[in-house]
């Protein structure tokens, strides 16, 4: 590509960069200062500025600015920098990297916006790296000249200067006792030095009386308390919690992993598990609630993971692995619970990693596909709709369940690779036909829990829609009644894009946990989707189940909702749900979920 345009960067940008922040007392507003000041000036898409993260070869993402929707946030991600990269970090002369998306995607923004041109300045004070400052260009034919190049670096070092007057100002002191470099928010050890301290005292402390126990823990929501009360926050929050950690009794070590991911060794003069468990969990609970007085408007919950260490030749990463396993499932309780790991999670560990391996190459060899359930219209039984659902074929014809991967990849995070295949299958899948001039109707995709993380795949969805020239009145998504409880803010934000794109939203599921009739008057949903656990798997319904199913109904359609019932497999109740007002019906009466070409048959048939 031609680089026939450059940045046009001056020297008296930062002689205005200094004056800018001339005075400030708080070294968090000079940087809020200089990112805003840096965006506008070039009009950028997007700065960040990375700093080093516990793991290996890696940073973090601690301050995000975005000129542009279409990118995703990255705010908080820990992020694995390319290997040619990081063998250029020990390189004194080298400063800056410059990624092409259309031929090079970057290693933080992906290859969704390939149009962006991203550069990496590296930093380095005391002859150590620093950091990363990150500039996004919107326009592929702006590059920086080497007079540019200069410029931009000197503009890195006043952001990084200020980046180190803030983390000295946030931590007395980030050096232990022996020198070592402490975790500058919270006191406790950088994650490499507690693995190395771990390894050495492993078998110094566990015997045939004690045994180390090893601890994850995260605190649910901290997300939240960034966003919706500001980083300082956020970081007064790490603080305390660093503090009561090193509070602990028989604490032996500890460290914060990264974001509000914390790791502790502690000593026990027993192996009794369950004593173990329930010491912990009471921990969680006080801990709990010292941190909520600090964050009232938000619900802080610490979640732990247990792995208990008897083997004095066990590693350490192995024992923080299987802790952090063991953490991951203790979120899914959404309380203070702590959850011991156990050696039947190991199978699991063995067939998740199986199943994260070959799901590239799954999607690249289509034995990943997308299956289509009618949605049945109660008035006149046509076709008014469909559910997008993923199957998993092997090469010799057998299936993977969803049961068997969807957990796996709803705990590592490929979920969201997942459904946005499925989504892009769906939006072609539409284009197609409206392309041939025949019938369509409106799909509807799951939504997991995952991707109300972040505001990624609001972007997601907007770039389909610009890449198929779709109308949105053909989509909707779902979200299960746990996900709206546990994740009520962003759920709630979600949904108003949606409803800004003209797409709707349905809860699904709903009936088959602990609903909330104040929850359902509170959310501005568009489609009730009850859990097909009323229908019993085809049984006849019984007086009870026709009563609840005749007031939620009810319910539902003051509330200005369309109703849609699962699971329905046989005639009764069919008409029975005709009679109480039921507006849409799904199940195996009508229809299985079918691969493509049969779900296109279905619909001539029941158009």
């Amino acid at each position: 590509m031609e680089r026939s345009k450059f940045m046009s960067c001056s020297w008296l940008q930062v002689d205005g960069a200094k004056e800018l922040i001339r005075g400030d007392k708080q070294p968090s507003e000079a940087i809020a200062k200089l990112m805003r000041y840096m965006l506008d000036t070039y009009a950028l898409a997007a700065v960040r500025i990375h700093q080093p993260a516990s793991r290996k070869n890696s940073t973090q993402v601690t301050h995000e600015l975005l000129g542009d929707r279409t990118i995703p946030r990255r705010l908080n991600q820990v992020i694995t920098l390319p290997s040619d990269y990081v063998r250029s970090l020990d390189t004194p002369e080298f400063r800056i990297k410059i990624y092409d998306n259309s031929t090079e995607p970057n290693p933080v923004s992906g290859s969704v916006n390939e149009k962006y041109v991203t550069i990496f300045l590296k930093q380095i004070f005391n002859g150590e790296f620093s950091g990363i400052l990150e500039l996004t260009l919107p326009d592929e034919t702006r590059y920086p000249s080497e007079k540019d190049e200069d410029v931009l670096v000197a503009l890195g070092n006043l952001m990084f200067e200020q980046i180190l007057l803030y983390e000295k100002k946030s931590t007395p002191s980030i050096h232990g006792s022996s020198g070592e470099v402490l975790d500058y928010l919270t006191g406790l050890h950088r994650y490499e030095t507690f693995v190395d301290n771990l390894d050495t005292k492993i078998s110094e402390l566990v015997d045939d009386d004690h045994a180390l126990v090893i601890v994850c823990s995260d605190i649910n929501h901290f997300k939240l308390v960034n966003e919706n009360l500001g980083y300082r926050k956020g970081d007064e929050l790490l603080r305390a919690t660093g503090q009561i950690i090193l509070e602990i009794p028989d604490l032996v070590d500890a460290c914060r992993f990264y974001s509000d991911n914390f790791i502790m060794a502690v000593r026990s003069s027993s192996p009794d598990i369950s004593r173990i468990r329930s010491r912990i969990e009471s921990n969680n609970q006080k801990n709990s609630e010292a941190l909520q007085v600090m964050c009232s408007d938000t619900q802080i919950r610490i979640n732990s993971g247990i792995y208990v260490i008897t083997d004095p030749k066990l590693d350490a990463a192995s024992a923080i692995s299987y802790a952090n396993t063991a953490r991951k499932r203790a979120k899914v309780f959404n309380g203070v619970h702590a959850v011991v790991f156990t050696e039947a999670m190991i199978e699991e560990l063995r067939r998740s990693d199986e199943l994260n391996n070959e799901l590239p190459k799954a999607i690249r060899n289509h034995n990943i596909m997308v299956y289509y359930q009618p949605k049945i219209s109660c008035a006149d039984e046509t076709i008014t709709g469909a559910e997008a659902l993923v199957r998993w074929r092997r090469d010799d014809g057998s299936f993977i369940y969803p049961d068997q991967f969807i957990p796996q990849f709803e705990n590592n995070g490929n979920i969201i690779r997942l459904d946005y295949f499925v989504y892009d299958e769906v939006f072609k899948f539409l284009r197609n036909r409206l392309d041939n001039n025949v019938s369509v109707v409106p799909i509807s995709m799951n939504v997991s829990r995952r991707h109300l993380e972040n505001e990624d795949i609001l972007f997601y969805i907007e770039h389909l829609i610009n890449k198929y020239d779709m109308d949105p009145k053909y989509l909707e998504f779902e979200l299960t009644e746990s996900i709206y409880i546990d994740n009520v803010e962003p759920a709630l934000n979600f949904i108003s894009r949606c409803n800004q794109m003209g797409i709707k939203v349905s809860m699904d599921d709903f009936g088959s946990g602990y609903s909330s009739l104040n929850m359902i008057s509170s959310i501005p949903i568009d489609v009730l989707k009850i859990d097909g656990v009323f229908m019993h798997r085809g049984k006849t319904l019984n007086d009870n189940d026709k009563i609840v199913l005749n007031n939620v109904i009810n319910m539902a359609k003051e509330l200005k909702m369309v109703v849609l019932c699962e699971g329905v497999e046989t005639r009764e109740q069919v008409d029975f749900l005709k009679e109480a007002g039921c507006d849409v019906i799904q199940g195996y009466f009508f229809g299985k979920p079918m691969p493509e070409t049969d779900f296109e048959e279905f619909m001539e048939q029941f158009a």
